[in-house]
């Protein structure tokens, strides 16, 4: 029910549509017919109560201005549902549950009020009862009865009758005759009146108890006073909405319509890709979020390297015991011995012995190519996670930059792995320019005809490389070489296998740490180094240019879906501000005794004297002063300009701020105009996140409005 001054006579509009589009006016008498209408097409069959609103505008001159909501009422019996009862209960309920809603609990004069089943799901809402309101239909029924205890029910005068804070109200509505003669509303009224102050009965209940005018004022009232008192819920539910909204239409996928929107977002894209795997890269990346501790990559590939360091180290043959000891002493024996003299039988031993270990045999190239690939593997799920986190913004995108990834990985680890090949191959040149290695041979030379007890000791701590006679690591010698040591004091021919299996223990270690090392460095730099600076050439070498709009499809339904956000955010945003104009007034405990006696007459008070009045507009002068400054930024452009001369096309940005809830805003400032502006202007922009729709003004230090 609106009030529209303008309007010369009521009217009415009618539709299942709450926005009553293509709905024409109806007169307020044909109000009922279009019900019955709508109700014969909406409610039939298994939706005999159906759960779709009808919804009812009438528009006259003057009146109170309500929002009434009509629900079936609770039935238990009824031949076309047979859960009807459960399903009227649970339409009432969704409605009253509310707290903003005010609840009116039609009961018939002769019915029993405890007994009401409206009155107890009244109860279960509102148990203080602060909005329900009971109304009492038929009670020309109870004026005819011979006995009848409507008045004690009414003015809840025993301490048996149902107690509600807000009373009761006693109405007589048309009855069928009526509605079939036509008899207008003014005449009912009448007819009402005259009863409750005739009916000896009746006549006994307070004059604001009783008469539909008065309850209508009544129902504005109370109503008036759930709006006071959730108006700033309401404001807070409204700032809520918003919020959801805004979230909602941030986390869309941005729509690149122009091909300039597609450079824009592909170039954005590729360049958060780019920054957050470097941050991955060097250490830099960090996360709360435990299932981004297995996608990290600094320390991932760190550790992988340690265990491949450690795989080679376990890998190593026992150089001091007793199979390669026996190993080396059967190819001296067989292969080389006789050539020449036992002290230069060592090196083809030793050289074929490193090249068949760890060259034909695999031994670093398997240990490679495993490395290779577990860090390969490991940079495939780390880029597809980045690029899906990055590229959301439709999955055709996503799939390309991941696919194209997939790619790339898989030739740097190609590239990385004939590195480390041809690395491992380069391990049977057993050269070394490592001084301690000399230093170590050296010193063991020069003890090899000692005296037995002490050559034994500094044979041992010079093959361990330790110096402290102190030290338990001879315990690590193992007794089969110890016994060539021995033998090697009597027999001299066993002197080239002790020097060999010397050798090849002390070289061999030397070797493993020198191959982790440069294979370590080949995979790093080739695999990870160069990861996101190869992604971003590729990309932009195979999937920029002409390709770009295979990459951004249009998405209609997120087209749709951000235009009803937008429609909603806008809608919102008005009714915000008609909330803001409101003013809560004091908390109202009673509804008033004295209401007025004739529909559509305004409440009035006591007039305010001239001092309230100024009181009250300085407040309200002050009020909008500061909502305004709430909404306005002020850019002192003068200063920031400090004597700086701007050519055209030259700009400066004002700081970042945020006004009405909109983020990251910032103004965008050509003293000299644009290259769009005409000669001697200036230019001035409003930038804001995407996804916004603003509407602004802007002021220069005089007051002249800009736009």
């Amino acid at each position: 029910m609106l009030t529209d001054p303008s309007a010369d006579q009521p009217y009415a509009l009618v539709s299942m549509n709450p926005s009553f589009e293509s709905v024409d006016r109806c007169l307020v008498g044909d109000v009922e017919g279009k019900i019955k209408e709508l109700t014969e097409t909406h409610a039939k069959g298994d939706s005999f109560i159906s759960r779709k609103a009808l919804y009812v505008r009438v528009v006259r001159c003057e009146g109170p201005q309500l929002s009434l909501i009509d629900l079936p009422g609770v039935t238990h019996n009824a031949d076309q549902m047979a859960n009807i009862h459960d399903v009227t209960v649970a339409l009432v309920e969704e409605y009253i549950a509310p707290e903003e809603m005010v609840i009116l609990c039609v009961i018939p004069a002769m019915s029993d009020f405890g007994n009401a089943e409206v009155v107890k799901l009244a109860r279960k809402y509102d148990a203080e009862g602060k909005r329900t309101l009971g109304v009492i239909t038929k009670c020309d029924d109870a004026a005819r009865a011979e006995a009848s205890d409507i008045t004690e029910k009414v003015q809840m005068s025993r301490s048996t009758d149902v107690q509600l804070k807000l009373g009761f109200h006693c109405v007589v509505n048309r009855s069928q005759k009526n509605i079939e003669d036509g008899m207008p509303r003014q005449e009912l009224w009448n007819k009402e009146q005259t009863l409750f102050e005739t009916s000896e009965r009746l006549r006994m209940l307070p004059e604001e108890s009783w008469g539909t005018p008065k309850l209508m004022e009544k129902v504005a009232q109370i109503q008036a006073n759930r709006v006071d008192e959730c108006l700033p819920k309401i404001k807070a539910a409204v700032r809520n909405k918003l919020i959801q909204l805004r979230a909602e239409l941030r986390a869309l996928p941005a729509q690149a319509e122009t091909e300039a929107d597609q450079y824009r977002l592909f170039n954005g894209i590729l360049r958060q890709v780019h920054e957050d795997l470097q941050r991955r890269v060097r250490a830099e990346f960090m996360s709360s979020d435990a299932a981004d501790r297995d996608l990290a990559i600094a320390p991932k590939v760190a550790a992988m390297i340690q265990e491949f360091r450690n795989h080679l180290l376990s890998e190593n043959p026992e150089w001091l015991g007793e199979d390669m000891i026996e190993e080396v002493t059967d190819t001296v024996e067989t292969f080389v011995q006789g050539y020449t003299v036992d002290n230069l039988t060592g090196p083809q031993v030793f050289i074929n012995l490193i090249k068949r270990t760890f060259v034909e045999e695999g031994l670093l190239k398997d240990a490679t190519e495993e490395l290779v690939d577990r860090v390969a593997e490991h940079l495939r799920k780390v880029v597809s996670h980045v690029v899906a986190l990055h590229a959301d913004i439709n999955h055709v995108l996503a799939n390309r930059l991941s696919e194209k990834a997939d790619d790339v990985i898989e030739e740097r680890l190609q590239v990385s792995r004939q590195l480390c090949n041809a690395l491992a191959d380069a391990q049977q040149v057993t050269s070394t320019t490592h001084g301690n290695y000399m230093v170590k041979l050296t010193k063991f030379r020069k003890t090899w005809f000692q005296e037995a007890k002490e050559g034994m000791q500094d044979l041992a701590n010079i093959v361990l490389g330790q110096q402290d006679s102190a030290s338990n690591d001879e315990a690590a010698l193992t007794p089969e070489f110890l016994n060539v040591v021995k033998q090697a004091q009597e027999k001299p021919q066993k002197l080239a296998v002790l020097e060999i299996c010397a050798s090849l223990h002390v070289y061999t270690g030397f070797l493993i740490e020198g191959f982790v090392e440069m294979a370590s460095k080949l995979v790093k730099f080739n695999m990870v180094e160069q990861l996101a600076s190869k992604l971003e050439e590729c990309w932009r070498e195979q999937l920029a240019g002409n390709n770009l709009q295979e990459l951004f499809p249009k998405d209609l339904a997120s087209k749709k879906r951000r235009q009803e956000l937008n429609d909603q955010m806008a809608h919102l945003q008005e009714f915000k501000e008609q909330l803001s104009t409101l003013k809560v007034s004091a908390s109202v405990q009673t509804v008033p005794k004295q209401l007025p006696k004739r529909l559509g007459q305004k409440v009035k008070e006591a007039s305010q004297s001239k001092a309230e009045a100024a009181a009250k507009a300085e407040a309200e002068a002050k009020r909008k002063e500061e909502e305004a400054t709430e909404r306005t930024f002020i850019w002192k452009v003068v200063d920031q300009i400090n004597g700086t001369t701007y050519e055209k096309g030259q700009s400066l940005d004002s700081p970042k701020f945020s006004k009405g809830g909109v983020p990251d805003l910032h103004l965008q400032f050509y003293p000299n105009g644009d290259k769009k502006s005409e000669p001697e202007s200036c230019a001035l922009y409003l930038h804001a996140p995407a996804g916004w729709r603003l509407k602004y003004r802007a002021f220069t230090d005089g007051g002249d409005s800009m736009m």
